[in-house]
């Protein structure tokens, strides 16, 4: 039987036996003879015997019997692009949030450096790691420190420096005369909400009423306007900020009043009209430098005193008038007692009477006022007797009560047409005096006026009344009528004349 060829050059050698491997005990190399063939290379990444030869020097083999040599690992490239820009999210949020309030001081700007340190650390660790690289703890840490450093001692005037640029801006903006939109709600948005208040400069409150007031103004809020006089006038009194608005503010109310001046009667005492009552010029102008005062007062408010007094004792002489009017009953066929009874007044001339004499003054002055100024330009209100005066425009109304030596008859009809006497009154006269005070109870007008009441009164009698009810009714007449003058001296439009009025009980009983 041929046999393959036995070694020699070129040819494998021959079987030793078995089948072997190529390798020695358990893992070592056979080493090769010279010209022996050999198996190629495995390629990398192909499976296979482990290189042999000269490339095995390339990929030593592992000892045997020695466990495999841990991986090895190194900073990973994915965390360190993470951390960077979580760093960076950091640092810049804790750099806006020093110059937000790092001018609060140092303890403030050390914790904002901190944080921020901290974020810069992120950054430069995680760029080291995202290049294969890793930063000792200890240096890193040294970045915080750095961070907290710059937060304490650099933040506080970078602060200030961009508070007071943001403040600056801010107030040019909104102090703009011509913006309309900027509004007192504009200033509050915009810059008290916004800046700290260490910022704020001494004007910008001030700034911002003037705002409030061309918006009021704008609007033609006439409220508004007088409220806001009222705040500037009460709290903030003789403060430079607040003087273009509380200027601006009264100006406007002065132009209100000056355009009802215009309406109250032409100069010179001339009538306007048909007016039923001169205009007088001395209570105009006195007016007027009242009207002038409110446009800058905290309230439109005037008040209105009265002063009673009656002299009720017969005058001398008296007896003469009486004798003349009961002759003249006689001669009509009518039968008079004697002695001629002369009714008692009763209760016609109480305080109590007089009080609600007064409310009606109260009601006709203040009606004709209202139908010319605005509740916020001019408040009349009633001043007690008693009451404190200092610093009010005061309106005081004085009547004085007298008899006189006349009389005349009060009868009353019967069913059969024919008249009974039911005595005799005693004539009054009313003398009136209207005074108005400034604010320091100076004396600034005055007028005194007699009125008769009764030449020209029609009386509507009710079964009800009491003998006195002719007394009252001439008061009640008497008052109506001096209103109604006063409200046409002032140049406004007085109500409509009575001339029949009827007894009115003000909540007493009369006998």
């Amino acid at each position: 039987m041929n046999q393959p060829p036995q070694g020699g050059p070129g040819n494998p050698p021959p079987n030793q036996g078995p089948y072997q491997s190529p390798s020695q005990g358990q893992y070592g190399a056979q080493p090769q003879q010279p010209g022996q063939y050999n198996a190629a290379p495995q390629h990398p990444g192909q499976y296979g015997h482990p290189p042999q030869g000269q490339y095995a020097a390339q990929y030593p083999q592992h000892p045997p019997g020695q466990p495999y040599p841990p991986r090895k690992t190194g900073p990973s490239v994915g965390l360190g692009i993470l951390k960077v820009l979580v760093g960076l999210c950091l640092s810049l949020g804790l750099f806006g949030g020093l110059m937000h309030a790092g001018h609060e001081g140092i303890a403030a700007g050390a914790i904002m450096g901190t944080i921020l340190g901290i974020g810069l650390r992120w950054m430069v660790t995680g760029g080291a790691n995202a290049v294969g690289k890793k930063i000792p703890l200890l240096p890193s840490l040294a970045i915080v420190l750095v961070g907290t450093l710059i937060g304490a001692f650099a933040g506080p005037p970078l602060s200030e420096a961009h508070w007071k640029s943001e403040e600056e801006s801010t107030f040019d903006e909104l102090a703009v005369v011509d913006v309309e939109w900027t509004d007192g709600w504009m200033w509050d948005y915009e810059y008290f909400d916004k800046i700290p208040p260490k910022f704020y400069r001494d004007e910008a409150r001030g700034a911002k009423k003037l705002a409030e007031v061309r918006e009021s103004i704008r609007l033609d809020n006439l409220v508004e306007v007088r409220e806001h006089v009222y705040d500037i006038a009460v709290n903030h009194k003789d403060d430079p900020n607040y003087q273009e608005a509380f200027d601006l503010a009264s100006g406007e109310l002065q132009k209100r009043y000056d355009a009802v001046l215009e309406k109250l009667g032409k100069p010179g005492g001339e009538t306007t009209g048909d007016a039923e009552f001169a205009v007088d010029e001395d209570l105009r102008a006195a007016f007027k430098t009242i009207l002038t005062d409110l446009a800058k007062a905290p309230t439109p408010d005037v008040y209105l005193a009265f002063a009673n007094q009656s002299k009720l004792e017969a005058p001398v002489g008296h007896e003469k008038g009486l004798a003349d009017e009961v002759r003249w009953v006689k001669s009509q066929g009518m039968t008079v007692m004697d002695p001629p009874l002369v009714i008692d007044p009763g209760n016609a001339f109480s305080s109590s009477y007089d009080a609600a004499r007064r409310n009606s003054f109260m009601q006709v002055s203040g009606d004709a006022f209202e139908e010319v100024f605005d509740a916020n330009l001019f408040v009349l209100k009633p001043l007690a007797s008693s009451g404190d005066r200092e610093g009010k425009f005061v309106f005081e109304v004085s009547s004085t009560i007298r008899r006189t030596d006349t009389y005349f008859h009060y009868t009353s009809s019967q069913a059969d047409g024919s008249s009974i006497l039911n005595g005799f009154l005693f004539a009054i006269e009313v003398d009136w005096e209207l005074k108005l005070f400034n604010r320091k109870g100076e004396l600034m007008y005055e007028r005194k006026v007699k009125s008769a009441p009764g030449s020209s009164l029609s009386i509507i009698p009710q079964s009800s009344d009491p003998d006195w009810a002719v007394y009252s009714i001439l008061m009640d007449s008497a008052y109506y009528n001096y209103s109604r003058e006063v409200v046409g001296n002032f140049g406004l439009n007085p109500p409509v004349e009575k001339s029949a009025f009827s007894y009115s009980d003000y909540g007493i009983s009369g006998g």
